[in-house]
């Protein structure tokens, strides 16, 4: 890519999570955008169609991190609760981003992508596994770890959130077992 185009589109990016910090989304202008990052609207437009076209590419961007840190993609087969442990610490890792981007009105899709994506990665490689079942426990680990980061007042080391969370997943894993085919 273009240095310059590069330059310009870090400098939108940039601006927005300025103003993201400050205000919700739909309190955003492309005006007050382009002013914040010193370019005019036509530069704007030519790389995004509106605001929500330019918070998407950021929140996916964010998300890639978030899957870059799981390195135990098959895990989930073999040894969910390290997992979902996994899944955790990526979150807390990305949580100050997630909680400028995905605030406000975008609060509730954040979960929803991450699942999203991470279905679509375990069973695109793992067809196998692709199953209710799988596709249920899958589900209530994202979305209860998801909402568990974003609302809890964890501090340091989280030692004893990782020892809660694999309780957890004991119980709600634990007594079942990992279906390898189609329901």
């Amino acid at each position: 890519m273009d240095l310059r185009i590069q330059r310009t589109k870090s400098a939108i990016k940039d601006s927005f999570l300025e103003l993201r910090r400050k205000k919700p989304i739909e309190k955003i202008t492309v005006t007050e955008l382009t002013k914040a990052a010193n370019i005019n609207k036509a530069t704007f437009y030519l790389h995004y169609s509106d605001i929500y076209a330019l918070s998407d590419e950021i929140e996916n961007a964010i998300i890639d991190e978030i899957l870059i840190d799981l390195q135990v993609q098959d895990k989930f087969f073999d040894a969910p609760q390290q997992y979902a442990n996994e899944i955790f610490k990526a979150i807390v890792a990305h949580r100050e981003q997630i909680d400028v981007v995905f605030s406000g009105s975008r609060n509730a899709i954040a979960a929803d992508k991450i699942e999203a994506r991470i279905k679509n990665m375990l069973f695109g490689t793992y067809p196998d596994f692709c199953n209710l079942h799988n596709d249920v426990i899958l589900s209530f680990l994202i979305q209860g770890i998801f909402h568990t980061v974003k609302t809890s007042r964890m501090t340091g080391d989280m030692k004893e959130e990782y020892e809660v969370l694999a309780k957890l997943c004991s119980m709600v894993i634990g007594e079942t077992t990992l279906l390898k085919t189609k329901n």
